[in-house]
């Protein structure tokens, strides 16, 4: 399954660019697109610095007016690079769709996307842009909604969308039907669901604290906020029933 990494222009925790680096290497390796929302470009431009062998997006797409102090020949040499810009967009600050609307669109329509991994989704410290990060989440629904529509289209079945917004500590999943959680290191695995629908009930959950077997996961309580992994497991799961609505599972380690 191809997944579309896509770099929002938002917080990157540069305290751990090996975290970034080894997204950008599995990625180019594995054939999945690089695709940059305006300022998400910025994380390339940072970490080629101190590389020997720079890697450069397949795409850049936006208004770009998050870009305006790097060098005026930046474009160019994207496009000497073999990054494809999506001039249409270039100073439409007044466009309908957020850069990371066009983002996602672009994956699915041009790559067949069956997934995204979203990076720079939270805000920046001290920025207070919880409207950002607010908006950043919605993204993977909406993938949902094109991934399907593009499936009706083309009149085909199967294939289960894949989401998740990735950080150098913690990792939001929008889980559809099941997920998998892989322990990080030796210390606590927090887990926190989170729902926007009423319609959000766990059919079965292996090796956590606090077993979710059978709970509904009501949209104006918090109560699945929290829970943990069992000692000395490597893993859990977590299964939606049939029918359920997606939600939010949060993933959250501590060095």
């Amino acid at each position: 399954m191809k997944s579309a990494l896509i770099f929002l222009n938002g917080h990157y925790d540069l305290r751990y660019p090996q975290f970034y680096r080894e997204a950008l290497t599995w990625a180019v390796e594995n054939r999945h697109p690089l695709i940059c929302a305006d300022g998400g470009l910025r994380l390339f431009t940072e970490l080629n610095q101190t590389s020997d062998a720079p890697i450069f997006p397949n795409v850049l797409i936006g208004d770009l007016d998050s870009l305006e102090e790097l060098p005026g020949d930046t474009i160019e040499q994207l496009e000497r690079s073999g990054t494809h810009i999506a001039r249409e967009w270039i100073g439409h600050v007044d466009k309908d769709d957020t850069d990371g609307q066009l983002a996602v669109t672009y994956a699915i329509a041009e790559y067949d996307s069956q997934g995204i991994l979203l990076y720079g989704g939270l805000p920046r410290p001290n920025g207070y842009e919880v409207d950002h990060f607010l908006g950043n989440l919605r993204l993977m629904r909406l993938g949902l909604q094109l991934f399907q529509e593009n499936l009706d289209r083309r009149h085909g079945s199967g294939g289960n969308w894949q989401a998740a917004m990735r950080d150098p500590l913690q990792t939001i999943h929008f889980v559809v039907s099941d997920v998998t959680l892989e322990r990080k290191n030796e210390g606590v695995q927090r887990v926190s669901l989170i729902s926007d629908d009423p319609n959000v009930t766990v059919e079965s959950s292996t090796n956590l604290r606090w077993s979710l077997d059978g709970l509904h996961v009501d949209p104006i309580r918090t109560n699945t906020l929290r829970n943990e992994f069992v000692a000395g497991a490597d893993q859990a799961t977590i299964r939606l029933t049939e029918g359920s609505d997606p939600v939010y599972v949060i993933h959250n380690w501590y060095e």
